[in-house]
């Protein structure tokens, strides 16, 4: 019994190492210049092996989330034909959702999940529960506050005070970081929160920073 248990393990850890390096090797780059020079036969490529991955290990959260991962970024080269791009969207949040499912406290997952249902067009309450999810679990997660905030600020006329305040919170965790400080300002500008932000910035560069950001957008 013993033996044929260190089969099984022996078995499995090969099954994972195998789906790992599959993955590795179905990455696209992140780089958009490159994303918008992958052909079809490579997307092709990428996802049979992300599928062949998460057969190999189904319940493996990140494979799951790389799909979603694959499907957004697919959905941006549509070049922002909305029928085009909608069926990628939902898969994108369907593959997030399945990630979830295995793995619930993973807050960049719950974070990319609301994303992928705002920009399918489905802001409603669902979205928003995402959202408060992914501000609770990863609050210091640079990734997670920055696709977070975007969410937030497409949705805030429907937050409540309890979701604000959290969304403020995360807002001034990602200013004194400062790793994504740029977008970040952006973000607001393009959302009209350009005063919600400026009330919470450093004198001096970072505002300096929102000004110039302003000026450029001509809001």
């Amino acid at each position: 019994m013993a033996a044929a248990g260190c089969f099984t393990a022996a078995l499995l850890s090969l099954a994972w190492s195998w789906a790992d390096l599959t993955v590795s090797a179905a990455r696209a780059p992140e780089n958009p210049k490159r994303l918008s020079q992958m052909t079809r036969q490579r997307w092709r490529e990428a996802f049979d092996r992300l599928y062949q991955a998460r057969a190999l290990d189904p319940l493996n959260a990140r494979y799951a989330a790389e799909l979603g991962r694959h499907y957004a970024w697919l959905s941006w080269r549509s070049g922002g034909v909305e029928d085009a791009a909608r069926p990628y969207r939902w898969r994108s949040s369907a593959a997030y959702a399945e990630a979830i499912g295995h793995r619930p406290s993973w807050g960049y997952a719950w974070a990319n999940y609301a994303e992928a249902r705002l920009m399918a067009g489905a802001a409603g309450e669902q979205t928003r529960v995402a959202l408060e999810r992914a501000l609770t679990l990863a609050p210091w997660e640079t990734k997670t506050q920055t696709k977070s905030l975007l969410v937030a600020f497409s949705v805030w006329d429907d937050l409540s005070e309890g979701q604000r305040a959290k969304v403020a919170a995360t807002l001034r965790r990602a200013l004194l970081v400062g790793d994504d400080l740029d977008l970040v300002l952006r973000l607001a500008v393009h959302a009209g929160k350009a005063r919600l932000v400026e009330s919470m910035l450093t004198p001096g560069r970072q505002r300096q920073l929102l000004h110039r950001i302003i000026a450029q957008s001509g809001r």
